[in-house]
């Protein structure tokens, strides 16, 4: 379910789901951007493995 942001200025979403949440930001304006992920347990974070983002750090 995604969120408002609570700085409409600033190009960030929170998205929830049972026991996970994201918050991804395009801090630049273009392509790039950013994802953090937390989790009540690491199994919420499985189906993120497969998708096409190159994490820097990735615990699940």
């Amino acid at each position: 379910m995604p969120l408002r942001a609570f700085c409409p200025w600033y190009h960030t979403r929170f998205f929830v789901a049972p026991g996970l949440v994201l918050h991804v930001s395009d801090p630049a304006g273009d392509d790039s951007f950013s994802v953090w992920a937390g989790a009540t347990h690491r199994s919420a974070l499985a189906t993120l493995a497969d998708t096409a983002i190159e994490w820097n750090q990735f615990d699940g």
